[in-house]
């Protein structure tokens, strides 16, 4: 739309927008008409005066736009992938693009119960191993604990968890989420394929004073009602 401008009045649009009180949203809108104008892009790589000016208000709102851009991964209501919030806030950090990622996926894998972790990975391009893992953990956990028949091999199935300790991790919490719910030890053990040994036997343990303080519950339960009547 700036094409048939002259020079003199790109700058005037230029300065109009770099100088509002919001300096993101000014770094944002500018960052949007130089990628898709090629006149006013060009504008800023030859005039030196406006790409000192650019160059300041890239600098000044570097640390904002990478809160800004967290908070937006992070929004439970948001659709944005994190690259195109990356692109958006123009944050060029692998560190906190990273971050970024982290956040967009687990915001995707709470708000659909449905997207499975390797889903919200690749929509969000996270590449870091680690990043993936605690992706894959955080959606193998939400499985287990919004859907009490789902067993842990499945849920460690559908979201690709390979990492060892994560695995006996999601095991021994759906483990306890059915001792919870009344079920024996041994078929809650057998039901989610707990295999390692110290694992069964924490299980064990857990049953055991379980099952003790509901015992102590419920007596102390029927004594008040004793007393009450």
């Amino acid at each position: 739309m700036f094409d048939n401008l002259p020079d003199a009045m790109l700058s005037e649009v230029f300065r109009r927008v770099a100088n509002q009180a919001d300096r993101v949203a000014a770094f944002c809108e500018i960052k949007a008409l130089r990628s898709t104008n090629q006149k006013f892009r060009a504008l800023i790589e030859s005039d030196q005066t406006i790409r000192a000016e650019w160059r300041k208000l890239e600098e000044e709102t570097r640390d904002d736009r990478v809160k800004y851009a967290k908070i937006d991964a992070g929004n439970s209501a948001g659709t944005r992938t994190a690259n195109d919030i990356i692109t958006y806030y123009g944050v060029t950090d692998p560190g906190s693009q990273d971050d970024i990622k982290w956040r967009a996926a687990a915001r995707d894998i709470m708000a659909n119960p449905d997207m499975v972790a390797p889903t919200a990975i690749e929509r969000n391009d996270v590449t870091d191993p680690l990043t993936q893992d605690r992706i894959k953990w955080r959606a193998a956990e939400r499985d287990i604990m919004a859907n009490p028949d789902m067993v842990a091999p499945t849920a460690i199935e559908r979201n690709d968890v390979t990492d060892r300790d994560t695995q006996d991790f999601m095991k021994e919490k759906a483990a306890k989420r059915d001792i919870k719910a009344g079920m024996v030890a041994p078929t809650a053990i057998e039901r989610n394929d707990v295999t390692d040994r110290d694992v069964q036997n924490w299980i064990g343990k857990f049953a055991e004073e379980f099952q003790n303080n509901t015992r102590l519950l419920d007596e102390r339960s029927r004594q008040e009602g004793g007393r009450g009547r």
